[in-house]
């Protein structure tokens, strides 16, 4: 990794801790992913684990000053930064020759990131993904009856997840590894960031939608869903209105991204009142 960066590029350790926390914070929307995961963790050193993730880090001009930086895991999701900085974090990221599931984050440096690796195995590259947030309450009336998933409901809300995973993504989240993902369907119902609507004659889901990263600042939400069989009936704005409402119960900022293709998504948002910040980028393997 030295060799291939010239030594721009270093794996961070415990004591920069507080630097990286520095970092995170300056752009909250944007690195809730990788704040809530430094958090938990409380350090910015190596996982425990061999095949921990790693965070990389290009230094500033001021002692103790962290330039920009790069969560290397099962994701890839450069932290602050520009182009200039991805392209380091891809030479180093390809040294390492991790498998990695996807690379995402602020566009600029994920594309310059992915330039970099040269890595050719990926299945897609979403190259502008608008970034939405809203801080206030909704300009459509929520859809009563969206709450919290149930433990007991845990079969079908991982149904429905699934269903969603393979519409959105068109592979299986099984084939990425089925344990994983049914723990991460539980953790979810668990900590109170998995939401449904349920057609109580049916007891099918109709709606649903997750809160993927949650710290105090922000709440970003993923995983929005109709159910086939309810759609074009106007379910999609005021689901999102409730979603928004329990949102801003957990962090003042509610943040998502959305596919720049998928037209009706970006207007139902901005019919429920987001704006936007910047654009994110995705690159799928």
């Amino acid at each position: 990794m030295a060799r291939a960066t010239g030594g721009a590029v270093r794996v961070l350790s415990h004591q920069d801790t507080p630097a990286l926390h520095k970092l995170l914070d300056a752009d909250p929307v944007a690195n809730v992913t990788v704040t809530a995961a430094v958090r938990q963790r409380g350090s910015a050193g190596p996982g425990k684990s061999r095949a921990g993730a790693l965070i990389l880090g290009v230094d500033g001009a001021q002692a103790g000053e962290l330039q920009a930086a790069c969560w290397l895991g099962s994701n890839v999701i450069p932290v602050g930064g520009d182009a200039a900085d991805g392209e380091l974090f891809g030479l180093a990221a390809g040294a390492l020759r991790r498998r990695v599931s996807s690379i995402y984050g602020r566009a600029e440096p994920v594309l310059a990131l992915f330039d970099a690796t040269r890595w050719n195995n990926h299945r897609e590259v979403r190259p502008n993904q608008p970034l939405m947030v809203i801080t206030g309450a909704p300009a459509v009336e929520p859809l009563p009856g969206v709450r919290p998933s149930r433990m007991e409901e845990n079969a079908e809300v991982e149904r429905a997840c699934a269903a969603m995973f393979t519409e959105e993504l068109g592979f299986s989240p099984y084939q990425q590894g089925g344990a994983q993902y049914r723990d991460r369907i539980r953790g979810l119902i668990r900590s109170g960031h998995s939401l449904i609507s349920v057609d109580e004659p049916s007891g099918q889901i109709i709606f649903k939608a997750e809160f993927g990263a949650v710290i105090d600042e922000v709440a970003q939400i993923q995983g929005v869903w109709v159910n086939p069989r309810w759609r074009g009936r106007g379910l999609a704005a005021p689901g999102m209105a409730a979603v928004v409402e329990y949102g801003l119960q957990l962090a003042p900022t509610v943040s998502l991204y959305v596919n720049s293709w998928n037209i009706p998504a970006v207007r139902t948002y901005e019919r429920v009142g987001f704006r936007y910040d910047g654009a994110y980028a995705t690159v799928l393997f």
